[in-house]
């Protein structure tokens, strides 16, 4: 287990890194599609670089082979006789992180799939599926192909309401939920991670409002209905819906100028942050090659003359080697 929380705050550092360049380099940028993919990718990639070692092999020939002797053995098993107190509390501390988030990930799931099951709905000719609820406080929002509305709104039959949720559902928000859900249950810790969450919440209503204005429906009427409609989606956190938390930004969005397309570069950024993630876990194994000893090889007392072998060499013998031993 402490393998894998070490593991997890590699994962926190990339995080935090990736993060603060979408900060600081992108969020600014009307490119809501690359925002997007940016803000995925690179939440997946932060899992993924720490398992990407790359090793490096270092020989070192040694003379002989290293003894070790018993006293050394005896303090290394001293030394690992038991687990610090924090290497027992961390693992639990953790564990229980991951389960409340994922617990209120689950909750929320569960939330509106009783909701949708306790509603009237009218499949529609895209294959959508709108659910009418009797509670008047639901404010309008989608979950994978249904769109939730109360029997107001749906009598309104409001075209620019049926296109923002549609425009969630067509780009498939609800997929990017949950996966950053189940991220953000391994990195709940993590503030980054957190923040990261919200805007990627903050791109997909972008995305939507793109496609409502993309219909010709008049920007400044669109604002105003999304006044009227904000409000909290009641513990619907899984859910694409209209809220206050982003309403500010979204108008100031609609209002932004176009950013260029040249401002694409700022991306080429990415290859030296990865490029250093990947040196700063790459490992060098250093392999140990010993030479051994020659050994002797006997000569017979009273040979004269001839050759002798010593490593595969011939060695021509001159004179009369009586004197020497064996």
């Amino acid at each position: 287990m402490t393998n894998f929380l070490i593991y997890d705050a590699k994962v926190a550092v990339l995080i935090i890194v990736f993060y603060m360049f979408y900060r600081l380099m992108l969020s600014c940028e009307t490119f809501h599609r690359v925002n997007r993919v940016v803000l995925l990718l690179t939440a997946v990639a932060s899992f993924v670089l720490p398992l990407c070692v790359i090793t490096l092999h270092k020989t070192v020939r040694m003379e002989a082979v290293p003894t070790v002797s018993v006293s050394d053995l005896q303090m290394e098993v001293a030394a690992d006789a038991g687990p610090v107190w924090w290497q027992m509390l961390l693992p639990l501390i953790f564990i229980i992180g991951v389960v409340a988030t994922l617990g209120h990930t689950l909750t929320s799931i569960l939330k509106v799939w009783l909701l949708i099951r306790r509603s009237e709905q009218h499949l529609q000719p895209d294959g959508t599926i709108v659910c009418v609820t009797g509670n008047a406080e639901v404010s309008p929002f989608s979950w994978m192909h249904y769109i939730v509305m109360n029997r107001s709104d749906y009598e309104e039959h409001n075209a620019a309401i049926l296109a923002h949720e549609r425009g969630h559902i067509r780009l498939r928000h609800s997929w990017d939920l949950l996966l950053v859900d189940l991220l953000t249950a391994l990195q709940w810790f993590n503030p980054a991670m957190w923040m990261l969450r919200q805007d990627l919440r903050t791109i997909h209503e972008y995305e939507a409002d793109g496609e409502v204005l993309s219909q010709g429906i008049n920007a400044r009427q669109y604002q105003y209905l999304l006044i009227s409609k904000a409000s909290g989606i009641g513990g619907y956190s899984i859910a694409n819906g209209i809220s206050h938390s982003t309403l500010k930004n979204r108008i100031t969005m609609m209002l932004h100028k176009k950013s260029n397309r040249s401002s694409l570069l700022k991306l080429l950024a990415l290859i030296p942050i990865v490029g250093l993630a990947l040196a700063l876990n790459a490992r060098t194994v250093t392999d140990y090659v010993y030479d051994e000893p020659q050994k002797q090889q006997p000569v017979k007392k009273g040979k004269k003359a001839g050759t002798i072998k010593v490593n595969g060499q011939e060695i021509k013998v001159v004179g009369s080697l009586a004197g020497l031993k064996p």
